[in-house]
């Protein structure tokens, strides 16, 4: 099975919640915090960036894609 990988492409719908960067933390780490976290949210509000660090793995992207209430994130 080939490996499933995490993007952004719809980055600008962002609201900014980050309900992505906790559950990465949780389902990666096993942690719930925003620290130590592969995604990051910069910016402000109406003008969010997206930030995922490629060079650490995210095992369950499919969890991610789904939490995002904006729909900001697919697997590719």
């Amino acid at each position: 099975m080939p490996k499933k990988y995490l993007v952004a492409p719809r980055s600008q719908k962002c609201i900014g919640c980050l309900l992505c960067v906790l559950a990465t933390s949780r389902y990666e780490r096993k942690k719930l915090g925003t620290k130590d976290s592969p995604i990051t949210i910069k910016g402000r509000p109406s003008a969010y960036k997206i930030q995922i660090d490629y060079g650490e793995e995210i095992k369950f992207p499919e969890k991610i894609v789904q939490i995002c209430p904006q729909n900001c994130f697919d697997t590719i």
